[in-house]
């Protein structure tokens, strides 16, 4: 049985008040997770993300705001949820 079947049947099982004490720790875990991203980056990094369109976008971390970073790429300059984006370690310019 994987994670997410034993997750549906938990969820399956589970009365109004256990289903929003589930989705607030959902919540709470996304936020650390971007929170430890933003910590992480730093200004002149390189990252990637995908973009409303379904394409990769790589540039560099231009600024770091409080949940989203200003990343400068071919395109221009795109305001990025820190949760989207991924360090690069190599890019062809």
């Amino acid at each position: 049985m994987t994670a997410n079947d034993v997750i549906k049947k938990a969820i399956d099982s589970s009365d109004m008040k256990e289903l929003k004490s589930i989705g607030d720790l959902i919540k709470q875990r996304k936020e650390n997770i971007s929170q430890q991203i933003m910590r992480d980056l730093k200004v002149g990094d390189r990252v990637q993300f995908e973009n409303r369109y379904g394409e990769i976008q790589v540039g560099t971390v231009r600024k770091k705001n409080i949940k989203r970073c200003v990343i400068d790429t071919h395109d221009g300059g795109w305001n990025v949820p820190a949760s989207m984006l991924q360090a690069v370690e190599e890019w062809d310019e």
